[in-house]
């Protein structure tokens, strides 16, 4: 089982060593929790049956002069055991962040990148800022993982982060894999659409906005796209990501679960699209 979705803010090994971090997580990343030792997250992953975590960090350096977890600290993350897979992020408000994003790819062996446009306050159709490194992405054959929906975040703005602002990038990339996270909630019908019409489009399941994640699964996947859908047109386009840990990674793996999905639609959303995306050559 892959979790396509997480964020390493909350480990005690980084944030002792980095004062700013700290800050950061909880002023610009609104997250509130104490830091655990590393080893808390690999039991979490161990409990909830999850061998493989992408670990996504964020650069906010133009918007609130930090980064979220550095591209240096998620590859120190992922040295100390193969079950990490990192992305790095870049700040698309800075000219020469194509440049540090082959670098990351080069230098530090990150996957892919991860952008937040809500939060790095930038517009993700812009062809001076965005497109660049949706090239740049193109050219590295990596995928790109956009935050979309709502923001937890205190400043992340809505506005940034709706889905159909990327269709022109998308039809624009067609080599690039773009997986938009959260289901794009509240924006689930635009998202759904564009999963369903471009092959190179992949929705994650770390919807959380109210109520426990089997709630807003079953609300998203049963209630509004219809689990019909899900089986005959989104199977393969479904990757599994949590959000930890804003959200308890056992208690999303069961709202999964408890969808009633068949066999090989779960199989394919909890490993096998995900392995595809990341090129992984081992199946967890």
């Amino acid at each position: 089982m892959i979790d396509f979705h997480t964020h390493p803010v909350m480990i005690k090994e980084l944030v002792n060593s980095d004062a700013d971090l700290d800050r950061s997580i909880h002023e610009v990343f609104g997250f509130h929790f104490p830091a655990q030792p590393l080893e808390c997250f690999l039991l979490e992953m161990d409990e909830a049956g999850v061998e493989t975590t992408v670990l996504l960090p964020l650069d906010c350096t133009t918007a609130h002069a930090c980064r979220i977890v550095s591209n240096e600290q998620v590859t120190e993350l992922v040295e100390k055991t193969p079950r990490f897979v990192g992305f790095c992020s870049v700040d698309p408000n800075q000219p020469d962040a194509p440049v540090e994003l082959e670098r990351a790819v080069h230098h530090l062996g990150l996957r892919g990148l991860k952008l937040d446009p809500s939060l790095q306050c930038f517009d993700p159709a812009s062809q001076e800022c965005a497109y660049p490194l949706y090239q740049a992405c193109a050219e590295l054959d990596i995928p790109v993982l956009l935050h979309c929906g709502m923001s937890w975040a205190p400043s992340g703005l809505a506005e940034l982060a709706q889905p159909l602002k990327l269709e022109k990038a998308i039809q624009a990339f067609p080599t690039v894999n773009f997986i938009l996270a959260h289901f794009a909630w509240p924006w689930v019908q635009e998202a759904t659409m564009l999963a369903i019409k471009y092959p190179n489009v992949f929705l994650d399941t770390a919807i959380l906005y109210c109520g426990t994640p089997k709630d807003a699964l079953t609300h998203v996947l049963s209630g509004q796209i219809g689990l019909d859908v899900v089986e005959c047109s989104l199977y393969n386009k479904l990757v599994f990501g949590t959000n930890y840990p804003r959200v308890d990674m056992r208690r999303f793996v069961r709202g999964l679960r408890g969808l009633g999905l068949s066999p090989t639609t779960e199989q394919a959303i909890l490993n096998g699209n995900a392995s595809r995306i990341l090129k992984l050559t081992r199946q967890p």
